[in-house]
């Protein structure tokens, strides 16, 4: 039978698929094997159940923010939550990211700053009883 496509990613060139990297049963593969699915190694199923996507739809890689980009990314946050337009244009050429990186970034650094307030204020309510 002919073998399953990769997982997500774009799909291999043209040629011989690598086999699998392990076979249904196999138990826990390592953790680095996750990365593979992009570069045409076949990941099987019964590892990563995680990994299984719709047909068609290609799971988004996640973003590695190197701690110069973060750095930036905290000192642009601490400054204003929000960036917009040319500001978001700017920053994310300036970091080698694409818009839609540092959106998100700005996404989920505002929930995670509204979460350590809530937190805060809590703890503040507690201390007066």
């Amino acid at each position: 039978p002919p073998a399953p496509p990769p997982l997500w990613g774009c799909p291999p060139a043209p040629g011989p698929l690598l086999p699998p990297l392990c076979a249904p049963g196999c138990g826990v593969p390592p953790a680095w094997a996750a990365r593979l699915g992009a570069t045409g190694f076949l990941i099987s199923k019964c590892c990563f159940p995680l990994f299984k996507a719709k047909p068609g739809k290609a799971k988004r890689v996640r973003t590695i923010f190197s701690s110069e980009q973060l750095a930036r990314l905290e000192q642009e946050f601490a400054r204003q939550q929000y960036l917009v337009g040319q500001e978001r244009c700017q920053l994310a050429s300036s970091l080698r990211l694409t818009e839609e990186q540092v959106k998100v970034w700005f996404q989920n650094r505002r929930i995670k700053w509204r979460k350590q307030s809530l937190e805060q204020q809590q703890a503040k309510l507690a201390k007066m009883g």
